[in-house]
Formats: structure tokens, C-alpha cells, sequence
């Protein structure tokens, strides 16, 4: 047991050696591009050096692709240093269960015939007591599901290839689950996107041929065609779920983002530890947009042992939104340089409210505006509408063969309505969270 956790803890120390070694890589990278597009428009080097000197630095790769794959590298020894870890922490929990013969029964002076009931009562609550001690923190870094191991049953050499041979069609898939925070691993929801798109074409097929009830060509192929069109939608569908995702949770964080930085201030004016202003915020239950991200800073620091900046970082590289990515920037660079704290936070809480009413007044203003096209297109329209209405069957006449009553009652019950509808739903969807 012990040598295998050397083994792994030696194991996390060299991939953190390798991430450096690539983050060090990556930033000179950036700064040698920048020197050399600067000798260029400077006119120090031609077109034709420049492009030499980029071919030869990026290994014929495009800058952003090369930027990628260097990022999802990093991306990838994290993973694994997340999966040492989580087998570090199961295999103490089970040590750490497991009692020995004399925690179980404690030596007492007493005869088993006379032990009484009080003390066996005692006993039962100190080994609750022990035990409660020990538990573990409840934190799950990925969760496996049944559908997940049975699409890795019949996917995962698959996928394993798809990996291999077309990494880059893959990498946006990569950092929207990242930033998505769906708490499951890249590899297992690719075989799950596979196995799905292959389900879904089967029983589509099989589905449409049960219902043109048909043995002819034409059927047969109608079916393949329509499995195919559903196993399509399908593979789209569940490629674009974590950046819908991401996206739904960046606009979270941007809603609540003012009113964390606000609390953070007040609680850094008090001399708090830092963590600790994390830890309330994630305690108060309040702040639903930041919490998952919140949720592991405080993890990284109190379960898996990091400091409080690696784990700034860390969830900085993850998270969905341009602002709280900034946030946390800003964060570890007064933390590491030892700048005043309280002063950052109330500075950037002062920012923050004055950006969040900023966007209220401009949405209270576009809300004018549409007030206005409602009234235009909705009121004054359905009016203007029926009156021409009323004035064409007063004279007998119809609209594109369709006789005015059809066209009034289709527009009363149907049209108008569908349009009140689809405004609201509009408005409820650029309406921010309060």
C-alpha cells in the first residue's frame, strides 16, 4: 500500500515537472511570435524569414493549432494528476476504515460477564465518534453512470482512435466540457456521443420501417435515410451540449459575479484568511452561477492539499467566463506579490456594481424599445388588420381566395396569440438574472 502511494505521489510530481516544462514552453512561444511580428512590421525581416522563423518555432503547425494542442497537453496532465489524486484519497479512506482487533475491543479491566450496559454504550459512541472523524469530504472529480460504461464497452477502442488520429476536430469539445463543468471524463463522453449517434440510427430506422409497414426499395431507403438524419441531429446535438452548457454558465457567473466580489470585499475588510472567503461564499448557498467554481478552489486547497493560488489558476484555466477568469488573474497576482487585498477587492467591487447597473440601465432602455415595436406590431397592426378586414367583407371581396371571416378568425385565435407568445419568450430570454 505504501509503495504505491510513493509511486503515485512521485507519479504527480513529475507530470507537475512536465506541466511547467509546457507552460514555460508556451509562454516563450507567445513571446518569440510577438518579437518576430514586431521585427516584422518594423521591417527588420521579410515575409518570407518571418514566415521561416514561425514555420520552424511552431513545427509547421498554425499558431492557434499549435496553441491548442499545447494547452489541451496541459489540459491532459491534469487529468491525470486529478485521477493519482482521487486514487490516492480512496485508497486512505479504505486504509483508514479498516480497525484493528484492539480499536474494535478496548482493553478493560472488566470481565466480558461484567461489563455492563453503560459502558458498551460508551463504546459504541466513541467508535460513531471515531468514525465521523474520518470521513472523507464528499467530492467527486468525475461520475461514472451505467450508460457511460456500457458506451465505453463497445466505443472506447473506437474513440481511443478518433483521439489519436483527429485530436484537433476533438479540442472545442475538449474546453467546452472543461468549462461546462460536467463532471465526466473527454474520452467516456466521446464513446458516449458514438454509441448514442449509432442507437439512435438503429432504432430510427427500425422505427420508420414499422411505420411505412413496406418491404419495397423505396421504404427501405426512406428508412436508412431518416435513421441517418437522426443519428446526425444526434451526434450535433450532444458535440454542442457542453458549449450550451458553458454558455448557460457563463451568463450565470456574469449575473452573480458583482455581488461575490462585493461580499469578498466586505469579508476582506474584516482580515479574514482568504480562503476563507471562499469558503463563505460556497456556505451561503447563494451565489448558484460561481458555486461550482467556488466549489473547487475550496477542494483543491482543503482535499487535495494545493495552495490557494495554484488553485486560483487552476480553476482560472477551467472556468467559462472572460470576467471571473480575470478576477481570478488579478487575485493570485496580489496574493503572490503581496499586495493589499481588501484595496483589489473593493476597487473591483466598486467596477463591478457600476458595470451590472451600467447593463441594467441599457436592458430597462432596449426595453423601451421593444415596448414601442409591441405597441406598433401588436396593438396598432391586429386594429389596422381588422379594419381592412371588416371594410373587404363589407364589399364581398376575398384575400388570395380566402374569404375575410377565415382570415379574421385564423388571425384571432392563432396568429395574434403565436406573436404575444413568441415576444415573451424573447423578453424572457435577453432578460438577465436579478
Amino acid at each position: 500500500m505504501k509503495e504505491d502511494l510513493k509511486q503515485l505521489a512521485g507519479s504527480i510530481i513529475k507530470t507537475v515537472d512536465e506541466i511547467i516544462l509546457y507552460k514555460d514552453n508556451l509562454i516563450k512561444v507567445k513571446a518569440k511570435i510577438k518579437d518576430l511580428e514586431a521585427q516584422l512590421s518594423s521591417k527588420s525581416i521579410t515575409k518570407a524569414q518571418f514566415n521561416d522563423y514561425i514555420n520552424r518555432l511552431l513545427r509547421g503547425q498554425k499558431k492557434d493549432q499549435y496553441i491548442s494542442s499545447q494547452e489541451q497537453k496541459i489540459f491532459s496532465f491534469l487529468d491525470k494528476i486529478e485521477t493519482n489524486l482521487i486514487t490516492i484519497t480512496s485508497s486512505i479512506s479504505k486504509k483508514q476504515e479498516i480497525k484493528t482487533k484492539e480499536d474494535i475491543y478496548e482493553v478493560h479491566e472488566a470481565k466480558p460477564t461484567e461489563v455492563n450496559l453503560s459502558y458498551v454504550k460508551d463504546l459504541v459512541k466513541k467508535r460513531k465518534k471515531k468514525k465521523e472523524q474520518l470521513e472523507i469530504p464528499n467530492y467527486s472529480l468525475y461520475k461514472t453512470t451505467q450508460y457511460g460504461k456500457i458506451s465505453n464497452i463497445f466505443m472506447e477502442s473506437f474513440s481511443d482512435y478518433l483521439i489519436k488520429n483527429y485530436n484537433s476536430f476533438f479540442i472545442p469539445l475538449y474546453k467546452s466540457l472543461k468549462s461546462s463543468g460536467i463532471p465526466i471524463l473527454s474520452k467516456t463522453y466521446i464513446s458516449i456521443i458514438l454509441f448514442s449517434s449509432i442507437l439512435t440510427f438503429f432504432i430510427g430506422t427500425l422505427a420508420f420501417f414499422l411505420i411505412f409497414q413496406s418491404l419495397s426499395v423505396i421504404s427501405i431507403v426512406n428508412s436508412i435515410f431518416l435513421g441517418i438524419f437522426l443519428a446526425s441531429s444526434t451526434f450535433i446535438a450532444l458535440f454542442y451540449y457542453p458549449s450550451i452548457v458553458s454558455s448557460s454558465r457563463r451568463s450565470k457567473i456574469k449575473n452573480d459575479l458583482p455581488f461575490v466580489i462585493v461580499h469578498m470585499a466586505a469579508v476582506a475588510g474584516s482580515g479574514a484568511n482568504p480562503i476563507s472567503m471562499f469558503n463563505l461564499i460556497l456556505t451561503s448557498k447563494e451565489f448558484k452561477g460561481v458555486e461550482n467554481d467556488v466549489k473547487k478552489i475550496v477542494n483543491y486547497v482543503n482535499l487535495f492539499g494545493y495552495n490557494l493560488t495554484t488553485s486560483l489558476k487552476l480553476v482560472a484555466l477551467t472556468t467559462p467566463s472572460k470576467e471571473f477568469r480575470e478576477f481570478l488573474s488579478g487575485l493570485v497576482t496580489i496574493i503572490e506579490t503581496g499586495g493589499n487585498l481588501k484595496q483589489y477587492l473593493t476597487a473591483k467591487a466598486e467596477d463591478a456594481t457600476t458595470s451590472y447597473k451600467l447593463n441594467m440601465k441599457k436592458y430597462v432602455e432596449s426595453l423601451a424599445t421593444y415596448s414601442d415595436v409591441y405597441t406598433g406590431i401588436l396593438i396598432a397592426g391586429p386594429l389596422l388588420f381588422f379594419s381592412t378586414l371588416a371594410i373587404i367583407q363589407v364589399l364581398g371581396g376575398s384575400l388570395f381566395g380566402i374569404s375575410a371571416s377565415v382570415i379574421g378568425m385564423v388571425g384571432t385565435f392563432i396568429v395574434i396569440p403565436s406573436l404575444n407568445l413568441l415576444f415573451l419568450l424573447f423578453i424572457s430570454i435577453i432578460q438577465p438574472e436579478i
